[in-house]
């Protein structure tokens, strides 16, 4: 099928180094015409590509080549700066919202905590190379966090725990779902409603207490989950 070529050919021209990381594909027109096809199985070829991880889209700005994926292991307290200026990226975390609100249910049955329960709610956005890639979002217990999250310069929990004594973590427990954006999440990634999405939920417990809920929210192409065991 003319799709399956047509993707066969860029995703060769990418792993080739022929179309680098970053880079800006020519408009759905101008591929179109190139490839001596319709818009519609062009799309049929970009979307495999988008699927496989090789190119991603940004909302009114067309589709570009994806850079490598972020390597994350699983259950481990490292920092999203961390991790990603050990890999040679550029990180940046944008605060978005800080306040004290009532938990959702989500954050109640995860938490184990009664009805109208107040957390302190924060959300960041995660960036590489400028490019948002995660959204993610904070539930804490407001006795045991208050001491780094009224810090001013909170953006990450792994980041502020670790210069606070007072808490301790004796254990994270991951797990990971695949879905797509949608609203907001989609605008704040820049993406398109139903551009595929990995959700990784992290409780980080203190004790038997869950204290904290890191709730994130990854374009897809952008991460890849490790788990290392020894």
């Amino acid at each position: 099928m003319q799709y399956i070529k047509i993707k066969e050919t860029i995703e060769e021209q990418i792993l080739q180094g022929t179309l680098s990381a970053g880079q800006k594909l020519p408009s759905e027109r101008q591929l179109a015409e190139s490839f001596h096809t319709t818009r519609v199985t062009l799309r049929e070829a970009l979307s495999l590509l988008e699927s496989d991880g090789l190119i991603y889209r940004e909302d009114r700005r067309g589709w570009f080549i994806s850079p490598p994926r972020l390597r994350v292991p699983i259950s481990s307290a490292s920092t999203f700066r961390a991790l990603a200026t050990a890999q040679e990226r550029q990180p940046d975390i944008h605060l978005l919202k800080r306040e004290k609100r009532l938990a959702d249910k989500h954050a109640i049955q995860l938490m184990k905590l009664p009805p109208f329960s107040e957390l302190y709610y924060i959300q960041t956005l995660r960036l590489l190379e400028t490019r948002p890639v995660a959204l993610v979002t904070y539930w804490m217990n407001l006795q045991i966090c208050r001491h780094i999250v009224e810090n001013e310069s909170f953006y990450d929990f792994f980041e502020a725990q670790a210069q606070d004594p007072l808490i301790t973590v004796s254990d994270i427990h991951d797990s990971i779902s695949l879905g797509s954006l949608v609203g907001e999440t989609a605008f704040s990634l820049r993406a398109t409603a139903g551009t595929p999405a990995i959700f990784q939920q992290r409780r980080i417990f203190c004790g038997s207490d869950v204290i904290a809920l890191e709730l994130s929210t990854w374009r897809h192409d952008a991460l890849l989950l490790e788990s290392l065991v020894e």
